[in-house]
């Protein structure tokens, strides 16, 4: 409108210039060029009518348009603006006229200006972006603006009009669109989950890579498939869902689907029905494959079922509370019954209600333990039954999440009576300890699996044999030698095994200090520890059987003695007489040849007139006549006797300081000579016989030593018997004669032998 109204004003001018022209070259004509210019002139004011009436109209039409319009002077000045341009910047339009462009927008669209004003050509703009200074708050605007040049009748450029419309609701709806296009493709391709896009009749038109995966086949094999080539149509729930998706537009169901190959399986299908740009119905099919989450259900069904049947079915106590305040949650029947409650009594309540701790302080104690660890195992504590009894259990906890809450599962077993017998067991081993220490026998406990390995013995073994504990724990007996025959272990261990028990086995055992102790041994089976092991007792009786032996020979002794003090005075009368007629028919010369055999008949007499003596000797029960001597004077009283019997061999004489004791000095003599003369004959030529005296505690010991082989255990347990022998022309009665005179001073008689000598000691008491 701009336009037309200085293309009038430029035909006014040219007009007004004709007319001039006319009126100076036509004066002469003026009439009738005044009838002209009055025609022309009411032609012009018609077209002036007509052009205003078009720029009111234009007017009107910006002034009312949704385009934001303004008009400028080719300055940028704003000349006017209509409605919609003042309003996008929150202003009047009486706020623009007479101020530039500039002094409300940045310069940066200046050259754009400049351009459009040195080219007169229009400028137009898409989706511009823009941000109010002034109003941050509404972000980046954008805007589609056109800025056309009004050229004034000689070409210039006059005016500007610019044009703008906001189209940043469009653009930012394009950019959502972008962004769901994006979405959705990165969910459609990236999607665990098949996804296809279907015809209502099944027809596949799009499928994801993971459909392409489930189903194992392209995405050009799936849209060339049938609805049953991935449908298992026998499975009544597909129907079903097509049924439901008809009515309401939606189905979620699980069914059964088909892979490549007709391979069934499970998968939960949701499917929409929905409408395209176009007005198509469509339907989206979203699927998973189920099968192993139905496998993990199935297994957690089973799972749970098994832990209801572990739970409420179990002989232990179990039960479920919350850590914060002890609230039983859950019980089974069992806890219950063993406390005295019903579940429903004891579900709900505390176990501060129910005083189920008997010392509350386990209960803090054992809560704090959770603060370490989410598991406490095997846990004795006591608990209070309804009655007020207590239950010893012993307890495992679990730290287990129910929901929110952080509770205890528990399991207990009831220990009471276990508690009993270990009370019991604690007990009876303290009993078999007292009576296993303190008893006077000795005692020894050993392995069978370990080969009769020690595993204790008592004070009395210890005391007995000499050892410490160090010496003999952990150690086989046939190591230590502790049996003198090895034989006899495995005729006890046999017996044993049979029975069960043995009892008062014979047998010799070798204590430390080299001595021999004849022993009953009684045993049986035990479980020592965990372990089967023998108990062994020893009773020792080598007193008993050095009394037995002497019993015996003191029977003999008397024996003998009654025999000799009855035929005594019978034989030796008649010897006598013999003895002196064999004298007196000596000394006559016609016998002077048979002196020689009558020597020897004489002798012969001597020798039994000599063991008729010690018969009655060994038969002598009277009390000998005895007084105080020192023995060491008597042995030395007897030296020049002793060298003469030991001419062939050594002697030694060690005499200790000894107090005087009650003696028979003949006696004593005879004993004496016996054992020296018992000692020659068991040695060979050039040993030495030592003879001892010293004093122990409250006896005084004569010890008579030789170097010869020792006695044999069989000879051994034989000596001092009478007419016991092992010397081709011995009578057997030294010894006993020995034993005799010993028993007549109180005194004892013992033997130490081995191969390298045997040593008679003689005990005389001293009081």
């Amino acid at each position: 409108m701009v336009v037309e109204m200085k293309e009038n004003r430029g035909i006014r001018d040219i007009t007004n210039s004709s007319l001039t022209q006319k009126y100076a070259y036509l004066k002469k004509d003026i009439i009738k060029d005044i009838q002209e210019l009055e025609a022309e002139n009411i032609r012009l004011r018609e077209k002036i009518l007509k052009s205003e009436t078009h720029e009111k109209i234009f007017k009107v039409l910006l002034k009312h348009t949704i385009s934001s319009v303004a008009i400028m002077d080719k300055y940028y000045n704003f000349i006017w603006v209509n409605e919609a341009y003042a309003k996008k910047d929150f202003r009047n339009v009486s706020d623009f006229p007479g101020h530039n462009h500039f002094e409300f927008y940045p310069s940066d669209a200046k050259k754009i200006f400049d351009r459009v004003v040195s080219t007169k050509e229009t400028y137009k703009v898409y989706t511009r972006p823009f941000e109010y200074a002034d109003h941050p708050e509404r972000g980046v605007t954008y805007w589609d603006w056109t800025l056309a040049p009004v050229l004034d009748s000689s070409g210039e450029v006059e005016q500007l009009i610019l044009s703008l419309n906001d189209v940043t609701k469009y653009v930012r709806a394009q950019e959502q669109l972008r962004e769901s296009e994006e979405r959705y493709h990165s969910i459609f391709d990236h999607s665990l989950d098949g996804i296809l896009l279907n015809l209502p009749n099944g027809t596949i038109l799009s499928a994801n890579p993971a459909a392409c995966r489930i189903f194992g086949q392209t995405e050009e094999e799936l849209c060339a498939s049938a609805r049953q080539d991935t449908t298992d149509l026998d499975d009544p729930r597909v129907m079903q869902a097509v049924k439901e998706r008809e009515k309401t537009g939606s189905y979620h169901a699980e069914m059964t689907l088909l892979r490549k190959g007709k391979i069934k399986f499970t998968a939960e299908v949701t499917s929409n029905l929905f409408k395209d740009s176009r007005g198509c119905t469509l339907s989206s099919l979203i699927f998973r494959d189920i099968t192993e989450r139905k496998k993990s259900e199935e297994a957690l069904r089973l799972s749970e079922e098994k832990f209801s049947k572990a739970f409420y079915d179990n002989q232990t106590l179990m039960s479920i509370t919350r850590l914060k305040d002890g609230v039983f949650i859950d019980v089974n029947q069992c806890f219950a019954e063993t406390m005295g409650y019903c579940r429903e009594e004891m579900i709900g309540k505390s176990v501060y209600d129910l005083d189920i701790w008997a010392d509350l302080k386990d209960r803090q104690s054992f809560v704090k333990q959770f603060s370490k660890s989410d598991l406490i195992k095997n846990s004795e504590y006591k608990i209070k039954k309804k009655t007020g009894g207590i239950v010893y259990v012993l307890t495992t906890f679990n730290l287990i999440d129910l929901g929110s809450e952080k509770c205890l599962l528990g399991s207990a077993i009831d220990i009471t009576e276990q508690k009993k017998a270990e009370e019991a067991l604690r007990s009876a081993k303290e009993l078999f300890n007292k009576a296993f220490n303190s008893n006077p026998l000795p005692m020894i406990i050993t392995s069978i699996k370990r080969h009769a390995t020690i595993l204790e013995v008592n004070e009395a073994f210890l005391k007995r044999g000499g050892y410490s504990k160090k010496e003999l724990l952990g150690f086989r007996i046939t190591d230590l030698n502790i049996l003198q025959d090895i034989n006899d272990r495995v005729k006890m261990i046999e017996e044993i095994k049979k029975n069960g028990c043995i009892y008062n086995f014979e047998t010799i055992l070798s204590l430390k200090p080299g001595e021999m102790a004849i022993c009953l041994i009684s045993g049986c089976l035990i479980n020592w520890n965990g372990e089967d092991c023998i108990l062994g007792i020893a009773n020792e009786i080598t007193e008993l059987r050095r009394y037995q032996r002497e019993s015996a020979r003191l029977e003999r002794l008397h024996l003998i003695g009654t025999m000799a003090a009855g035929i005594g005075h019978e034989i030796r009368n008649p010897m006598t007489t013999v003895r002196g007629f064999l004298q007196l028919l000596k000394e006559r010369k016609r016998y002077a040849q048979d002196k020689g055999y009558m020597d020897l008949m004489i002798g012969e007499l001597d020798r039994a007139n000599e063991i008729i003596t010690m018969y009655l000797s060994l038969a002598n029960k009277d009390i000998v006549k005895r007084k105080r001597q020192n023995l060491n004077e008597l042995i030395e009283g007897l030296f020049p006797l002793l060298s003469f019997d030991v001419m062939k061999n050594g002697i030694e004489i060690n005499l200790a300081e000894t107090s005087d004791i009650l003696i028979n000095k003949n006696e004593c003599h005879q004993l004496i000579l016996n054992l020296v003369r018992n000692g020659i004959e068991a040695m060979e030529s050039g040993g030495v016989i030592t003879i001892k005296t010293y004093q122990e505690g409250n006896y005084v010991v004569l010890a008579v030593q030789d170097q010869g082989k020792g006695i044999a255990p069989e000879v051994l347990e034989k000596i001092g018997i009478p007419f016991f022998t092992t010397k081709d022309s011995g009578t057997g009665l030294g010894l006993a004669t020995c034993y005799s005179i010993a028993e007549r001073h109180n005194a004892k008689i013992d033997i130490e032998t081995s191969p390298l000598g045997t040593t008679f000691l003689v005990r005389f008491k001293i009081s």
